[in-house]
């Protein structure tokens, strides 16, 4: 079990709470004005905001003013990485729709929103939940995040596709238990890793082929690499000592580098010629046989030293306005981030596959 860092959270909002939420920049004058004509307070614009969340902290409040409150001092909502998984096994729908079935039940008890939509036998899982961060003030602990779990199926199985968190690939991961359980066949799943992989050389090679070589789009420019090169793991010399001068010794683990083709940057070639491999791109595209939109794209790897739990994203559109690409970044729609992800998730796959080939050889 985990110790947890912070928390927990406070039953109720005490006056400092409220004085210490009023007095943060995500607070507008408006709200503070409007709280105060909710209870026939007029106070003059020119008072300090100190003074007027000095003032309102020592009355009474209700749900109605810390719900109003915490909800300014929310996170926007941004889209989340998507992360892939192959699953073989799974050749009865109802099973899969039951299962979904029973998770709505449940999570809906619990106060989620849940919908499922099913196209033919694709099924998409759309969750709004809640989640609590002790790290953050009182008032803006309780955050409502939004994930999406999507079946899509194959001819061995079913591609699943889901955000890319601890939240939602868990409640993923629990459905395909009770797909197993129910149907008392073993399901075979298959991720994008290069954890058997331990070639920096070819490790690298995974995210330039991914760029330069995906089929029907071409490779605009490089905006940002990430590189990394794992700290050695110092090994006992005996049952308790350990080689103490290794323990000082200067190492750089992680390198970004941003800007307008990063990926021939000579900073680049020196450091992957000291066994720094890349463990995350930014890269725009567009397609072969088009002259329209251009397409920003992230991928990496969450884990840098296994590189494990590939997740990739769509972060933004660059469209075409008069005959020229707009140098504005708008945010992508759903059949844009369709087509991308599948393509992105098709070549990872190939890709992998034909590294470990060569790692063998």
């Amino acid at each position: 079990m985990k110790n947890r860092s912070q928390g927990p959270s406070l039953y109720f909002a005490t006056d400092k709470n409220i004085f210490d939420a009023l007095n943060q920049r995500k607070i507008d004058n408006d709200t503070i004005m409007r709280l105060f004509e909710e209870r026939n307070i007029v106070v003059s614009q020119k008072t300090p905001r100190e003074d007027l969340a000095r003032y309102f902290a020592r009355l009474t409040h209700d749900f109605e003013d810390h719900r109003r409150i915490a909800a300014r001092l929310g996170i926007v909502a941004r889209r989340e990485k998507i992360t892939a998984m192959e699953v073989a096994g799974i050749n009865e729908s109802d099973a899969l729709t039951l299962a979904v079935s029973k998770l709505k039940d449940e999570h809906e008890s619990l106060g989620d929103v849940v919908q499922v939509t099913r196209e033919g036998e694709n099924v998409t899982v759309t969750l709004e939940y809640s989640t609590v961060d002790y790290s953050r003030t009182e008032m803006s602990q309780v955050q409502r995040r939004d994930g999406i779990i999507e079946f899509i199926k194959t001819d061995d199985g079913y591609t699943i596709r889901s955000s890319q968190n601890e939240h939602i690939v868990g409640i993923r991961d629990g459905l395909l238990e009770r797909i197993e359980k129910a149907t008392n066949e073993p399901i075979k799943k298959s991720v994008v890793s290069l954890v058997e992989i331990g070639s920096a050389t070819l490790r690298s090679k995974f995210f330039y082929d991914l760029m330069n070589e995906m089929p029907d789009f071409k490779c605009i420019d490089v905006l940002t690499i990430y590189v990394y090169k794992p700290k050695p793991i110092m090994e006992l010399d005996g049952a308790d000592s350990v080689d103490s001068s290794a323990e000082h010794e200067t190492h750089v683990e992680k390198v970004s580098m941003r800007g307008v083709g990063v990926s021939d940057s000579e900073m680049l070639q020196v450091l992957t010629a000291d066994d720094y491999y890349i463990t995350k791109v930014v890269w725009t595209t567009s397609k072969v046989l088009s002259t329209g939109a251009v397409y920003e794209v992230e991928a990496a790897f969450e884990d840098p030293r296994e590189c494990t739990g590939f997740s990739f994203i769509l972060s933004g559109v660059y469209a075409v306005e008069g005959g020229i690409v707009s140098t504005r970044k708008r945010t992508p729609h759903s059949a844009e981030v369709d087509v991308i992800s599948k393509a992105v998730d098709m070549h990872s796959r190939s890709l992998v596959a034909k590294l470990r080939e060569a790692a063998k050889e």
